[in-house]
């Protein structure tokens, strides 16, 4: 969360003054609004990072208006206004699938220059009406030591799960090493072959014992109904590479290539089913995977900082830590009152 609601007794309320939310439909959205979202975003990813290029306005169009790697709709926006011009926004994804049917997530980011007057509180307020009655409200982008932790404790929401992200620059593809007799890797891009799917799905639900805090964001239910939907609604390209031991699903993992810019790739679920962990599975289907992606320069991806095992095995694959955020977590009932 970008914003920070601790009212400067020194200055009057910024809703006083003239500033109003409202909810807006991205779908429908003049460019003027759309290039004033990006910019309030922009102004967020790069404020702790002097230098740092925030990412084109072409990759945040493709975030808003795609479904997310684990399922959410596209996000709700409720806007803040002055004169006319958006200085902040809140967004709210919801999940139709029953494992996360109780869940919300939501972001609220509003300018540097517009904090302290009670902005962020008002984008918060107008956007529990989006949750759809959802009980459960999570933010997944609160850094340490910033405005939005402050924000966020002040709204009463309490840190969850903490995650460590960090980006690897392709050279030259590691070693993959041999496969123990029994097992095979089949790769694809795109939609799940038929004769795979189904392991590919009890795979991607392997997911279910790895470290996540204390979220209440469900990963493992996914069926192969649930990924015919999935892959229908998205349109980044994604490879899988997917781990077999005498036919039956021992590991997979998944890339997805960033819609806007080809070159950038996100690294997503990485999974090893237990009976077949303990023999670096984990590192050859990723590097397995460095071989297979054509024109991609460079891969983000984030790792639960209790995952300490995953976590060397990116180190190993050459990736580099770049910051840690917070998940934080509060119940609806709570934001409103």
């Amino acid at each position: 969360m970008g914003a920070k609601d601790e009212f400067d007794p020194a200055q009057k309320s910024e809703l006083e003054l003239g500033t109003a939310t409202e909810e807006l439909d991205f779908a429908s959205a003049s460019e003027v609004d759309r290039r004033a979202l990006y910019e309030v975003a922009a102004a967020w990813t790069v404020e702790d990072s002097p230098g740092k290029e925030p990412p084109p306005y072409e990759a945040f169009v493709a975030m808003w208006e795609l479904h997310d790697d684990i399922g959410f709709e596209p996000p709700r926006f409720v806007v803040a206004r002055r004169a006319g011009k958006i200085i902040g926004y809140g967004e709210v994804r919801i999940s139709e699938t029953e494992a996360n049917a109780h869940l919300a997530t939501a972001n609220v980011v509003v300018l540097p220059d517009h904090r302290r007057r009670g902005t962020g509180t008002a984008l918060l307020r107008a956007m529990l009406p989006l949750t759809n009655g959802r009980t459960v409200v999570e933010a997944w982008s609160v850094f340490k030591d910033t405005p939005g932790e402050r924000f966020a404790t002040a709204q009463g929401f309490r840190v969850v799960t903490t995650m460590t992200r960090q980006r690897l620059t392709i050279g030259d593809p590691p070693e993959i090493g041999d496969l123990p007799a029994g097992y095979e890797l089949v790769t694809w891009k795109g939609a799940a072959p038929e004769e795979f799917v189904e392991a590919y799905v009890e795979a991607l639900n392997g997911i279910r014992d790895a470290p996540q805090g204390e979220t209440s964001l469900d990963l493992t239910r996914n069926t192969v109904e649930s990924i015919r939907r999935e892959e229908a609604a998205t349109v980044p390209v994604r490879w899988i590479v997917l781990l077999l031991h005498e036919g039956e699903a021992a590991g997979v993992t998944v890339v997805e290539v960033n819609p806007a810019v080809s070159t950038v790739a996100e690294q997503l679920h990485t999974v090893v089913l237990p009976a077949h962990r303990g023999r670096g599975f984990g590192r050859l289907i990723k590097a397995h995977m460095l071989h297979n992606l054509e024109g991609v320069e460079t891969i983000n991806t984030r790792t639960s900082s209790d995952n300490e095992h995953m976590l060397r095995v990116n180190h190993s694959l050459g990736y580099e830590d770049r910051f840690v955020y917070m998940g934080v977590q509060a119940k609806t009932a709570d934001l409103r009152a």
